[in-house]
């Protein structure tokens, strides 16, 4: 059963949203904003690599397993340069196949012009159209206290966002987003998608995407699959200012 091959594509209508603007009431909770700085202060960091593991669940037994290792560099016009490094399938080496099909497919996706990345409630280019409420229960993560934010971030043209959103109490870093869902699901294959992601804060004070988890249950080859995967972020490079 080869349905792994289909993962990539169905990832990608859930990481890779359409968003447009929407005219709304920013969130103006002091600790949300506090969030936003930190955002703000860290938006040109970029993973240098990327890797993404899937794995594919039929009645319970694994039918697939899928790995694509992405690796980000600075490009000759200060742009972001991707390229595929390895391709996984069953633990086999695929990567020669796999990018012979990639550059076939390079003018299109040139052409539709898409940038990675998922719905970023803490964008703050979005937060016209972003709602939050902030919940009462304080948790730990990783030996911080945080508290819960719901948020939901509209859209005009494409889904909607819905989480909640995990700060620090005190300093409002983000330190994850739990059971962020979309609605509608931007692919008929996809019957169910949850997305969890995790952050991290250096020594140093830098903040950035340290893995993101999506479990999906999705239509394939006439058959309902489970779909888990991680996407893990490491090697940061920061792009130069281009002011």
């Amino acid at each position: 059963m080869n349905v792994q091959m289909k993962i990539p594509c169905l990832l990608a209508a859930v990481v890779i949203p359409a968003m447009t603007s929407l005219a709304a009431e920013p969130p103006v909770d002091p600790l949300w904003q506090k969030a936003l700085a930190v955002a703000r202060t860290n938006a040109d960091w970029v993973a240098g690599l990327v890797v993404l593991h899937s794995e594919v669940q039929h009645k319970g037994e694994v039918a697939g397993v899928h790995e694509v290792w992405t690796r980000s560099k600075l490009g000759d016009n200060n742009e972001i340069v991707k390229s595929t490094v390895k391709v996984l399938e069953d633990g086999e080496d695929v990567t020669k196949q796999e990018l012979k099909k990639e550059a076939k497919k390079k003018g299109e996706t040139k052409k539709a012009g898409r940038e990675s990345g998922g719905v970023n409630p803490f964008d703050s280019e979005l937060q016209d159209r972003v709602t939050t409420r902030r919940g009462e229960q304080v948790r730990q993560i990783s030996g911080r206290d945080v508290v819960g934010y719901a948020f939901e971030v509209r859209n005009t043209n494409g889904p909607t966002a819905r989480g909640v959103a995990w700060l620090d109490k005190e300093t409002g870093i983000p330190s994850e987003i739990e059971g962020m869902t979309l609605d509608p699901l931007p692919d008929k294959r996809l019957k169910a998608v949850t997305t969890n992601t995790r952050y991290e804060t250096t020594e140093k004070g830098e903040w950035r995407v340290k893995e993101m988890r999506i479990v999906a249950k999705a239509s394939a080859f006439f058959m309902t699959v489970d779909v888990v995967s991680t996407m893990t972020c490491s090697e940061y490079w920061r792009k130069p200012n281009e002011r």
